[in-house]
């Protein structure tokens, strides 16, 4: 009488296994990636819309839009407001506060809202100002500050506080590049390219409210808000600086569409310059209209259709693509 004997796998067998195990799990991966990012965008475009409609209630509370941010020391858009809200000698009446702070009660932030003393700066309040707000990140780059994040908040040591969304200033150049004025000569800086020019202005303006009124070119053809490039590392050497909190740069986007000193080609987004948006989805990015629809608008949109959507009464009724 023969025995036979329980066979195993052999080696072979085994290794044809693992390679159709493989082999599927590299099928199916960029389909779960891709079904992850699906839902990530989703969730953003549904935090651009929350934000859309809290301007919204803002205005009919208020009559007007929020200020695009506070600053004391002048009223360029940029750096002054950065400076003023990361001043820590505490000076009176400094400022340098965002418009994500004035829209708090209307993003379900009370308590934060209601713990802020508006007699005083971003850095004089930086308990509060370090408080992270989930809906104020991306979760395509972030669920918060990441070690790369702490260079550019007001402080290094903050744990949070962080912001992936900005209003937009206009379709200009929205900072005073190498100047605290507006303008340094007609040759560095041209006033008709500048965020101050009336066809050039957005719906945030530093120091000054908007109306619906103002919004000539009609509502779903103007960018409200918009996601904002994150840039830690930048070839132009200037990083972003990240707070809800601040003014300027940090929560300010421009869509301007004009080539700066032959340094930065601007327009568009993602284009690792720090006065455009852009995001970590791929492709493009979530933009909030001031009709409070939310449209997604992809990297190779024209530059200047898209320089069009950033201001608010160009004469230009450019529609999203």
């Amino acid at each position: 009488m023969r025995v036979s004997a329980d066979r195993g796998f052999s080696l072979v067998e085994l290794l044809v296994v693992i390679t159709i195990i493989g082999t599927l799990v590299a099928l199916l991966l960029p389909a779960v990636q891709a079904a992850r990012e699906s839902g990530r965008r989703m969730q953003c475009g549904n935090q651009v819309k929350q934000l859309g409609l809290a301007l919204h209630q803002y205005v009919q509370t208020h009559g007007v839009f929020p200020p695009g941010c506070i600053v004391t020391m002048g009223t360029a858009p940029a750096w002054r407001p950065w400076q003023e809200a990361k001043d820590s000698t505490k000076q009176a009446g400094l400022h340098g506060t965002s418009w994500l702070l004035l829209v708090l009660p209307f993003v379900e932030q009370q308590v934060i809202f209601a713990q802020w003393d508006f007699t005083k700066n971003v850095m004089s309040n930086a308990e509060i100002a370090q408080t992270d707000i989930s809906t104020f990140y991306c979760s395509s780059r972030r669920w918060g500050i990441r070690l790369e994040d702490r260079l550019h908040l007001p402080n290094y040591g903050w744990p949070g506080g962080g912001n992936d969304y900005g209003g937009c200033i206009g379709s200009g150049n929205g900072w005073t590049n190498n100047s605290y004025r507006y303008f340094t000569t007609p040759e560095e800086d041209n006033p008709e390219e500048h965020w101050l020019h009336p066809t050039r202005r957005g719906i945030f303006l530093p120091n000054m409210s908007s109306r619906f009124f103002d919004i000539r070119d009609g509502t779903s053809n103007t960018i409200m808000i918009g996601e904002l490039q994150r840039l830690v590392s930048p070839p132009s050497g200037v990083a972003s600086v990240d707070s809800w909190a601040a003014g300027g740069v940090a929560t300010l986007f421009t869509t301007n569409a004009e080539e700066r000193n032959g340094i930065y080609q601007t327009g568009g987004m993602n284009n690792k310059f720090f006065e455009s948006p852009g995001s970590e989805h791929p492709g493009g990015a979530q933009f909030g209209m001031a009709d409070g629809s939310v449209q997604f608008l992809i990297e190779s949109v024209d530059k200047q259709v898209f320089s069009y959507l950033g201001s608010m009464a160009d004469g230009q009724m450019a529609q999203p693509p």
